[in-house]
């Protein structure tokens, strides 16, 4: 659990593993070069792959293994599954069995992890970021609050249901206990996702009320849910906000190719920051080589923090 990062301060955490340790290299870079060394970055990998990991730690970066921050028990299954991942994404990514015998995609792991994390988290507020995001302009702690103290929530209310949402936003309903609107639009999902602490406490316990169970055996009773979607409509539908400054606009200007041909064109992307974008993303599943997003990080830097290279 972390216990070095002040109390009002902001936290990174990268949940990762060594299939995507390259990728990993240009965001670790990245926090080195852009972000402010008071903010901490805690990286939680599985055990086995703490030794690949080792390299990047530091005074300001530490390296966890996941099995230290779960709330429960799992066993992980071998590795060469992985190599039947053309048959299925599932096998792309660590496969594990509870002591019940259910088996867990490393994905829906993850979402445990951020959550666990978050709610132990002495900080006032956590960035989860993806591996495949890269820091091109200064973060600071200062820039998770608004000029009223509220730490910044991402959200994007919608005209039209996004279809492939629902079974998220239905999860998420359920966890909570109540009842979202069949027309919900809003959605939550991005590669650098701000949370209160608090909010997210506030969340866990919401869903152990709800249910007179650990959150996590509820959350993983759902074949698919989505961590920021239960965050998000926790704090908009039951919190109300408060303490949170709603914004539209993110942190990350993200890629997410709409076919697996999608090429990554990286004036257009340039041409769509913001200026609340600190960093980028490429898709990790998109097959963007990774030394063109050591250049495109190495270029972006150049262009908007105007750092050395």
């Amino acid at each position: 659990m972390p216990d070095d990062v002040p109390a009002d301060g902001l936290g990174l955490l990268t949940c990762s593993m060594a299939r995507d340790i390259e990728i990993f290299d240009v965001l670790a870079r990245s926090v080195d070069r852009h972000v402010d060394p008071d903010i901490r970055h805690t990286v939680i990998v599985p055990a086995a792959d703490c030794a690949a990991f080792a390299q990047y730690a530091s005074d300001r970066r530490r390296i966890v293994a996941q099995e230290s921050v779960l709330p429960m028990r799992l066993f992980a299954l071998p590795r060469r599954l992985s190599a039947l991942s053309f048959l299925s994404g599932a096998l792309r990514r660590p496969l594990y069995l509870t002591p019940r015998l259910s088996l867990m995609r490393g994905w829906m792991i993850q979402q445990i992890l951020k959550i666990e994390f978050a709610r132990h988290s002495p900080a006032r507020a956590v960035m989860h970021v993806d591996s495949d995001v890269f820091f091109v302009r200064r973060l600071s702690a200062r820039d998770a609050v608004d000029a009223q103290g509220r730490v910044r929530f991402f959200h994007v209310p919608g005209q039209q249901p996004i279809a492939a949402h629902r079974a998220w936003i239905e999860a998420a309903a359920d966890c909570l206990g109540i009842e979202v609107p069949a027309d919900f639009a809003t959605h939550y999902i991005d590669n650098c996702v701000l949370w209160s602490s608090e909010t997210a406490r506030g969340m866990v316990a919401r869903i152990e009320a709800a249910h007179g169970r650990p959150y996590h055996e509820v959350l993983l009773r759902h074949g698919t849910i989505s961590e920021y979607f239960i965050y998000g409509i926790y704090a908009d539908l039951v919190a109300q906000n408060r303490g949170l400054a709603a914004e539209t606009h993110s942190f990350c200007n993200s890629f997410w190719p709409e076919t697996a041909n999608a090429a990554f064109d990286f004036k257009t992307q340039v041409a769509r920051m913001t200026p609340k974008n600190c960093a980028m993303a490429v898709q990790s599943t998109h097959g963007f080589p990774v030394a063109e997003r050591a250049q495109s990080f190495e270029a972006a830097s150049r262009m908007f923090s105007g750092a050395a290279v």
